[in-house]
């Protein structure tokens, strides 16, 4: 009888270490799968982006309004990898810095990369409710919280308020447009909140409940035009991350 429970015993902890050692392994795949997809994908960063860690965004230059705004490196992604490909979103002093795209629906690219391959990473997109040129009131993007702080892992950092403070601006190529982000708000919601996700929301209505409810909050322009940056928190079921911004067109 003693050996039979050893034999059980020894049998559960090697399954044990079996089991443990292909979640770390496929964990290992997955975020190898998003580095190499980055990789695939890093010669087209716009080129200011470079320069602006040496920079702060605020002090790049500006283009006069008379200039054509044209990105010539999301037109290449998009001749290249991928038609759907909408911009470039980068946020200073995180891993953010990744192209986007502007789906038919939200569920195609939740599990797969810009090259339609199977990815538990999956790709930053667009709610597919909002234009693509970012003209709607609110333009949400989603990405996934990957627990190694890719893709909008690192949305997290903005819960500490002097994180959420020194860091104030982002930046998103468009083809043809470059935009600012100024980050006015960090909140943790409800996955069906219908105030922070809704497109069509009277904008009187929308800051005053996010200024109630953010967890960091500096003052908004409550004229401007919002795009809400949007990832999963494990604080509770159906929780939600985001970060809000105004944008402004550069």
């Amino acid at each position: 009888m003693k050996n039979f429970t050893r034999i059980l015993t020894i049998t559960i902890l090697t399954a044990a270490i079996c089991l443990s050692g292909y979640e770390l392994s496929k964990t290992s795949a997955q975020y190898r799968n998003e580095a190499q997809m980055k990789s695939q994908v890093i010669k087209y960063r716009p080129a200011a982006v470079a320069i602006a860690q040496e920079t702060s965004m605020a002090e790049l230059p500006k283009q006069e309004e008379t200039e054509t705004k044209f990105n010539i490196w999301i037109a290449d992604l998009q001749n290249e990898v991928n038609k759907n490909i909408a911009g470039w979103l980068n946020i200073p002093d995180t891993q953010i810095d990744y192209p986007f795209v502007s789906p038919e629906d939200n569920d195609y690219y939740l599990r797969r990369d810009l090259n339609g391959n199977p990815a538990s990473a999956g790709t930053l997109f667009i709610d597919y409710r909002c234009k693509k040129d970012f003209s709607d009131f609110n333009t949400i993007i989603y990405g996934h919280n990957m627990k190694n702080n890719s893709m909008f892992g690192d949305i997290k950092l903005f819960a500490d308020t002097g994180f959420f403070e020194m860091t104030e601006m982002g930046t998103l190529f468009l083809t043809d447009t470059t935009y600012s982000l100024e980050f006015f708000a960090y909140m943790v919601v409800r996955a069906d909140d219908k105030i922070v996700f809704s497109t069509g929301v009277k904008q009187d209505n929308y800051f005053e409940y996010v200024k109630k409810n953010a967890r960091n909050y500096r003052e908004a322009d409550t004229e401007a035009k919002v795009v809400t940056l949007s990832t999963c928190s494990y604080e509770f079921n159906g929780a939600r991350m985001v970060l809000l911004a105004n944008i402004y067109s550069k």
